[in-house]
């Protein structure tokens, strides 16, 4: 990050630091802090009608103060997400192994997969290191693609537990279960890697980001977990960080 975005993230949105001091933490802070973070916490002021500008402008420290709140919202999704994620390579893998065998990872039905046609990952003698080698969005395919979906997954999700005000299944098939994996996955990497976050990754367009907001992330995760009966008993429940005063 660099003084562009010190502008457009900052003044466009008359947060305006009052001496060279403040000037020097908020350069310092767009150079540290994820590009997303920056822009929520902006945002947060602007259309929280309860924070007031002082005068004409917000201050620095009423930014600070929001850049907390979301870094403590956003982190403890990295949280709960990194959580359903290892629950997830566990789950896939023992669906695989009830049908497929305990070396299913090398079987034919994996060759639609780029990953698992790699011999590393052929070679490796269980599934659950395949599994573990492999990134989220494989673990995708794996649960969405082909007739694996139908076989090994569809039955086990408890679609009855989240209905519609008409009291019907509201996720009725493969393309709504996958639109949740993909509010999952595109929040969990702009949370989770440590790049320009909330920038195209220009070398693999479908990582685009998405327009999508806290709230949504959480209840595509919150209906995944429901879905696939997962069991939050020990999950964390809180986190708090905070940054140093100035």
């Amino acid at each position: 990050m660099n003084n562009k975005h010190y502008k457009k993230i900052l003044l466009d949105n008359n947060i305006i630091p009052k001496d060279c001091n403040e000037e020097a933490i908020t350069l310092k802070l767009v150079m540290q802090k994820e590009k997303f973070i920056l822009e929520d916490a902006a945002n947060a002021l602007i259309y929280n009608k309860s924070i007031k500008p002082d005068g004409e402008s917000y201050t620095i420290k009423q930014y600070v103060m929001e850049i907390n709140k979301i870094t403590n919202q956003y982190y403890y999704l990295y949280i709960q997400i990194s959580q359903f994620e290892g629950f997830l390579r566990t789950y896939i893998n023992h669906k695989m192994v009830s049908i497929y065998g305990n070396k299913w990872h090398q079987n034919t039905i994996m060759d639609d997969l780029d990953d698992f046609r790699k011999k590393n990952i052929k070679s490796l003698d269980k599934p659950s290191k395949a599994l573990n080698s492999v990134s989220f969005g494989t673990l995708e395919l794996v649960f969405l693609n082909g007739s694996r979906y139908v076989k090994v997954f569809q039955s086990g999700l408890d679609t009855n537990k989240i209905l519609t005000q008409d009291n019907k299944p509201k996720y009725k098939n493969k393309d709504m279960i996958k639109s949740l994996f993909s509010i999952v996955r595109n929040a969990r990497n702009d949370i989770c890697h440590h790049r320009k976050i909330g920038e195209s990754i220009k070398s693999n367009p479908k990582y685009r980001k998405k327009k999508i907001t806290h709230s949504e992330v959480k209840q595509a995760l919150n209906d995944l977990k429901t879905l696939l009966n997962y069991d939050d008993q020990f999950d964390v429940q809180v986190i708090h960080l905070e940054y140093k005063t100035f």
